[in-house]
């Protein structure tokens, strides 16, 4: 295994059998679901479950409920419980739902019983349990597919290891102690799948491409390796409140020493994509960014854009979608609102939802940063 550790305290589990019991917990209040609260996991033996930590303020969580929805009606009437959890009041839940669709179970656990027995600590993120309530393996929720859903129903499904403490520990990823801060690669195993939050990344064997772009915080297309030294490979960063930049920082040093790699910036002339505003008559015009709305940002390929940012940053956001860079033309400051779905490859719906904004993309030529990622020159 390619391996490089930074820690101020480090400790590794212990490796556990394939599919041990699911670790156990309680909900106290659950919507949409025929049940007023789930009194343990037992309580669902005789059905899969795909158990999903969420939050009305994760934007890659609410952007993705329209794919859960879709996966729900594809499963309907299977023995599958699709159970949205978040520690938030119950209160904010029940209004949040007037005015937004889920079909997924949505769990309200502010005792956090579900969060402790998981060591969750990152959000989107997935377990998928058999019927028999065993637990299959973590799933990163937009990673999910039917074929998984069904396979695990009729007993087919691999299981994939979820490390634990020994054999009869109650949790998953469990460790002998606290860690403070911790960064590691390794080489790529099981599932593709990314999970972040303000202070921890988690990625597992995404192509060398992607995972460089999501350490360096750019776009895929902005990273040349022409070569790479891998396929894919693991990360874990996980940092003290407030310090996530600098442990992205060190992480990018453990990536160059780990691979034998540079990675530099490099300007190029380009074709664009601007982000500018509809010159339309009584085309309507973005909305700042309301308080009560996070800071933040979730694009999801093409389809889906969500969140409270700059106009750079949404510019930027696009590049995933139309398959170019997109420059911010626009000359609008401060953050602005923006919720934009269209269906994927579809260019005119595209264009359709930002019109609906007051916005319009129109090819033009800058000059791009793009990193360079080659191997060091041995002397």
């Amino acid at each position: 295994m390619i391996a490089f550790i930074l820690a101020a305290l480090l400790a590794v589990p212990a490796g556990a059998a394939a599919a041990p019991k699911a670790p156990e917990f309680k909900i106290a209040k659950v919507f949409n679901a025929p049940v007023a609260e789930i009194k343990s996991l037992a309580s669902l033996k005789g059905k899969v479950v795909f158990l999903e930590f969420w939050a009305t303020w994760c934007a890659p969580c609410v952007a993705g409920v329209p794919r859960t929805n879709r996966l729900i009606d594809s499963l309907k009437d299977e023995p599958v419980v699709f159970l949205a959890v978040t520690d938030e009041p119950a209160d904010m839940i029940a209004a949040y739902l007037k005015n937004h669709e889920m079909k997924a179970w949505v769990g309200v656990d502010e005792a956090k019983s579900s969060f402790k027995a998981y060591q969750n600590s990152v959000r989107p993120d997935g377990y998928l349990i058999g019927k028999d309530g065993r637990l299959l393996g973590r799933v990163f929720p937009d990673s999910l597919k039917e074929s998984h859903v069904r396979d695990a129903i009729a007993g087919r499904y691999k299981p994939t290891a979820v490390t634990f403490d020994s054999a009869d520990a109650a949790s998953p990823r469990r460790t002998a102690g606290k860690i403070f801060f911790e960064a590691s690669i390794s080489s790529a195993s099981g599932e593709p799948g990314m999970s972040m939050s303000d202070d921890a990344l988690e990625a597992s064997a995404l192509p060398f491409a992607l995972m460089i772009s999501w350490i360096w915080g750019i776009e895929q297309d902005q990273v040349i390796a022409d070569n790479p030294p891998v396929e894919s490979f693991n990360v874990r960063l996980k940092t003290p409140p407030g310090n996530f930049e600098k442990g992205r920082e060190l992480l990018k040093l453990a990536v160059q020493s780990t691979f034998g790699v540079t990675a530099e910036p490099e300007f190029k002339d380009t074709d664009v994509f601007l982000l500018s505003l509809s010159t339309a008559p009584g085309a309507p015009r973005p909305q700042a960014g309301a308080p009560s709305l996070k800071s933040g940002i979730m694009a999801s390929g093409g389809g889906r854009l969500l969140g409270k940012a700059t106009m750079p940053r949404f510019a930027k956001a696009l590049w995933m979608s139309v398959g170019r860079p997109v420059v911010d033309d626009t000359g609008l400051q401060g953050e602005y609102s923006l919720d934009l779905e269209w269906k994927r490859s579809d260019d005119g719906e595209r264009a359709r939802a930002l019109a609906a904004q007051g916005l319009r993309l129109v090819p033009g030529r800058r000059k791009v940063e793009f990193l360079r990622v080659v191997p060091v020159k041995k002397n």
